[in-house]
């Protein structure tokens, strides 16, 4: 789809996410245009944009490493991934995470800000993609600032929030956007091309809501705390007849092949607006784990059946004859020095216009599956699965049906009808599906689950990785009086609600 060029214009204006330090460092100058001073039809698709690019930018880097799917090139680069693979986690540990979620976050509250009948709309899109955004906060970080936060030159030194009572915050968000859609009146202007994500289609951005909301509910109902446990059991029955996401979110504000104007993706991963590899492209090589395990090759455990998304995910190395390999996590050569190593694929980066994943079919389809699973939902917990799988084949335009076939009688990996093995599945097969597409979700569905299994990096200094971040440098300046502090233990045993 396209929008006007004043669009791109604002959009490069105020969505410079690693220029600010500061989530609350808001420029006022009504000679610089900010979301302050724009109307909503103009802040929304660069606040969408923003959204991508911290979905899968540093966020999705830290967390295809950390779930042993990504690791670096080192046959060309030293050191590289070193306090990732040894887990030396500081208050300067991708900070960009919590800094820029919260610096696209405060543009989309400037739009909620904004509600009228005539932007409601915008509102609610906005309530939509501000919970799909902080909820990575809380499952990366915890305790985090929502009630008091975003509130522009008012309060500079935000409260903290329970982690728990942001979830109950932000499924109420949900429920409110949804609300307003359904109840919209003729005076609401639909954002059409203005919404660079679904074209201004609101039932789709409904069934995103719901899905959103089956997300929280999901995540929540492995929390032990009574108090969540009755929350997340009364919201069940909302859910019953509720319609979930059955496409991809996609964005794409018009991105052409000039500097500053690719998709996010391309340009940080595959090649600059002249055609030259980026350093991550160089850099960033399949983990040999994840790669022996698409192959299933048997060098690596579980063994499961060879996986055609492999040669859209990675590269084939280069002297291999036509072979994929990666690295061990940690390790300083490959196994076969000699044959080069697997970069990302074709399936990830397709060309500097290309579309953007932002929300798949795919996870939605494997949430659904695992609530119908767990008695919570009703419907097909099998069919949805094998949906999803098929979903995630389809976005790399290839069918699923040799693989279903092959994976058909593996405990763990396919359906089997058993209900703790099922699950395994649904976890593991969610693993390779968000490959490249998400990896935060990965890591945090790791902590969660503790499925898949996953080796650690030889040179780990602990037992288990992260369970949380620390927060950064640039809150601990900033917001110092409110911080909580945070222990090594607590970053090494679950510490966040939903955790066991």
């Amino acid at each position: 789809m396209k929008i006007l060029n004043k669009s791109f214009l604002i959009l490069i204006i105020i969505t410079s996410l690693s220029a600010c330090n500061n989530y609350l460092d808001v420029n006022t100058d009504p000679n610089n245009p900010t979301a302050n001073v724009v109307g909503p039809e103009l802040t929304l698709p660069a606040a969408q944009n923003g959204s991508y690019a911290a979905l899968v930018g540093s966020q999705n880097r830290l967390g295809l490493i950390m779930s042993n799917q990504w690791a670096g090139d080192v046959t060309n680069f030293t050191s590289g991934n070193e306090d990732e693979y040894r887990f030396n986690i500081t208050s300067t540990f991708y900070g960009s995470v919590w800094n820029n979620q919260y610096l696209v976050t405060d543009k989309l509250q400037s739009i909620i800000n904004k509600n009228s009948d005539e932007n409601v709309y915008y509102t609610a899109i906005a309530k939509i993609l501000k919970v799909h955004n902080m909820q990575y906060v809380v499952d990366l970080y915890g305790d985090c600032p929502y009630t008091e936060a975003f509130q522009r030159g008012v309060n500079y030194q935000p409260a903290y929030d329970s982690a728990s009572s942001v979830y109950i915050s932000m499924y109420a968000e949900l429920e409110e956007a949804i609300s307003l859609i359904s109840s919209a009146t003729d005076a609401a202007i639909n954002p059409g091309s203005n919404d660079v994500m679904l074209g201004g289609a609101m039932g789709t951005w409904t069934k995103l809501a719901n899905t959103l909301r089956l997300k929280l509910l999901v995540r929540a109902s492995s929390s032990s705390d009574a108090t969540m446990q009755t929350f997340v059991n009364s919201k069940w029955s909302g859910l019953a007849s509720a319609q979930f996401l059955d496409n991809n979110v996609t964005i794409n504000p018009g991105y052409s092949i000039d500097a500053g104007k690719q998709n996010y993706f391309w340009d940080t991963y595959g090649y600059d607006a002249t055609g030259s590899r980026t350093q991550s492209n160089k850099f960033f090589v399949g983990s040999q784990y994840f790669i022996e395990y698409l192959k299933a090759s048997g060098n690596v455990l579980p063994i499961g059946s060879y996986d055609a998304r492999l040669a859209k995910m990675f590269t084939t190395a280069s002297g291999s004859g036509g072979d994929f390999q990666g690295v061990v996590q940690g390790a300083d050569d490959p196994a076969n020095p000699s044959i080069g190593l697997s970069y990302i694929g074709p399936g990830l980066l397709v060309s500097g216009t290309q579309s953007g994943l932002f929300f798949t079919a795919t996870e939605s389809l494997f949430l659904q599956s695992e609530a119908v699973l767990k008695g919570h939902l009703t419907g097909s917990a099998e069919t949805l699965f094998k949906a999803a799988i098929t979903s995630s084949f389809s976005n790399y335009g290839l069918s699923s049906t040799t693989y279903l076939a092959g994976i058909s009688s593996l405990s763990g990996i396919g359906w089997t009808n058993s209900a703790s093995k099922d699950l395994e599945a649904i976890r593991r097969q969610k693993w390779v599906a968000l490959h490249g597409v998400d990896g935060a979700e990965n890591f945090i569905e790791s902590n969660r689950a503790g499925s898949p299994n996953l080796p650690l990096p030889l040179i780990a200094s602990k037992s288990h990785r992260p369970y949380r971040l620390l927060y950064p440098s640039s809150e601990l300046s900033g917001n110092t009086a409110n911080v909580p502090a945070v222990s090594d233990s607590q970053i090494f045993s679950p510490s966040i609600f939903w955790q066991n």
